[in-house]
């Protein structure tokens, strides 16, 4: 596994807008430190349009940079094309002692300070893209130094607590986190989730915001739901202030890992050597064997610790219904 080509794996930004577009509606204000995301307090006095209504604890502070910034004179610890885009964006992670400069090539420069909790993101003009960036491999890198875990994984809420949907790009995480949304439960992440796991496994929600490829979107943003913009390969649909609950940790009680089957709809326990293996492929970490060294601690912490289940189904949309269904009955109650 490429280290932190899998922690950029959920930006899928496409910069160029080609569609419709209209500002989300503001839920937080991030100036007033109730805003959530990841398990922070977030304060920021630019608008940050997909956050959560408290529940976080630490905080983290947003700046807008005040001039343009200049590439280190460094080798970069990381250099990768950005997933989604086909290739034409890259990202670059360069380590500075204790801190972080993250570019993309279409956005610009993120400075993160984990220890110092603040996050230096780039003047542009497209502030949906340089959200989405923000919120991916800037975001980790901080919660990373808390001892948290990233996954490439959706999760839902149910009466049981939340349920990981974890798989790779292009395995339908989003379509069937956006079909939990039209039944009624609760998305806490729609690609990158952040697990704490002491002293329980818990999800740190993430901003409530779907990407959804237009080949398995309907064209109805469903309810409780509005469309921020239409670009090339995706449409971002944000949830509303009273479907998006607060940041609150909530406790972790299945991880199902996605797979398809034409064969109809299958649920059986995943072998916790099995999760193991499969988390390793799902999670990031930096380039270093000590960070390698103990992100396969921590996953092994976390498979042993919350049962795993292999779901079988058809990549149909019109098995997504008795896909959640199948999922509730199993992992929910």
């Amino acid at each position: 596994m490429l280290p932190i080509s899998s922690l950029a794996a959920p930006d899928r930004m496409t910069v160029t807008s080609t569609g419709t577009e209209r500002l989300p509606r503001v839920v937080a204000d991030a100036a007033s430190v109730n805003a959530a995301s990841f398990g922070f307090r977030v304060r920021c006095g630019a608008p940050l349009r997909f956050l959560r209504s408290g529940g976080g604890t630490e905080l983290l502070d947003v700046v807008v940079a005040s001039e343009p910034a200049r590439r280190p004179a460094i080798a970069p610890c990381a250099d990768w094309p950005l997933a989604g885009v086909g290739g034409k964006v890259r990202g670059t992670l360069y380590q500075l002692n204790q801190s972080f400069e993250f570019w993309t090539t279409d956005i610009g420069a993120y400075r993160v300070d984990p220890e110092a909790g603040r996050i230096e993101m780039p003047a542009c003009d497209d502030h949906l893209a340089r959200e989405q960036r923000l919120w991916i491999t800037p975001a980790a890198l901080c919660f990373m130094h808390r001892g948290d875990v990233p996954l490439h994984a959706a999760a839902v809420e149910t009466d049981a607590g939340a349920v990981l949907l974890a798989a790779p790009h292009r395995h339908g995480k989003s379509t069937l986190a956006l079909a939990f949304h039209r039944l009624g439960f609760r998305v806490l992440s729609e690609d990158l989730a952040c697990c704490r796991l002491d002293p329980d496994p818990t999800l740190l929600p993430s901003p409530a915001l779907f990407r959804i490829r237009p080949d398995v979107y309907d064209g109805r943003p469903p309810a409780g739901t509005h469309i921020v913009a239409t670009r090339p390969g995706r449409v971002y649909i944000a949830v509303d202030a009273d479907r998006r609950g607060n940041g609150a940790p909530v406790p972790i009680t299945a991880i199902v890992f996605l797979r398809e089957s034409a064969s109809g709809i299958a649920i059986e326990r995943a072998p916790v050597a099995t999760a193991i293996r499969d988390l390793w492929t799902l999670g990031f970490h930096l380039p270093t064997q000590a960070a390698r060294a103990r992100s396969f601690t921590q996953l092994t912490q976390l498979a042993d610790a919350v049962p795993a289940w292999n779901l079988y189904r058809p990549a149909e949309l019109g098995a997504l219904a008795e896909t959640v269904a199948r999922v509730v009955e199993v992992c929910g109650t």
